[in-house]
């Protein structure tokens, strides 16, 4: 039997959400930059109550939390539409393939045309299996609509 007293009144399960750390709410991503020393990218936010807040993240973090950001916005849409088929996606812009000078790889840049871009480094022989395969499925004449996106 313990010999601990507890008084007050009993703590709601929303009292116990207060107890982990501050939350930030955003309602507006203002700015994004990278510090001089290229070491750490700060996010500029304005809250849910409309003070300035901004986050500075270690390229580390930054690197981990562009990578987990993709996967949780695909997650999101499965919920949001009710399907584990659907997908968040990219429109894409444009691309482009550069040969870098040791010749082990392709570095495919993918743009959309508000600003996003991200690369990729592609092994040579993957590169080969992509290109056959972009061309295949563009041409697949058992698209059940009949269509074709080429």
């Amino acid at each position: 039997m313990s010999n601990v007293r507890r008084f007050g009144p009993p703590r709601s399960p929303q009292c116990l959400e207060d107890i982990g750390p501050p939350r930030i709410s955003s309602r507006r991503l203002t700015t994004c930059q990278v510090l001089p020393d290229g070491d750490t990218v700060r996010l500029d936010f304005i809250d849910q109550r409309g003070a300035p807040v901004s986050l500075m993240l270690p390229f580390e973090q930054a690197e981990a939390l562009t990578m987990t950001l993709p996967h949780l916005l695909t997650h999101a849409t499965k919920a949001r539409m009710g399907s584990d088929k659907a997908r968040y996606v990219f429109p894409l812009g444009t691309w482009s393939i550069e040969t870098p000078e040791d010749l082990r790889c392709l570095i495919l840049t993918l743009r959309t045309t508000d600003g996003f871009e991200v690369s990729f480094s592609v092994p040579v022989d993957a590169a080969g299996t992509l290109g056959w395969t972009l061309t295949r499925e563009a041409h697949r004449p058992d698209d059940p609509d009949g269509r074709q996106l080429n």
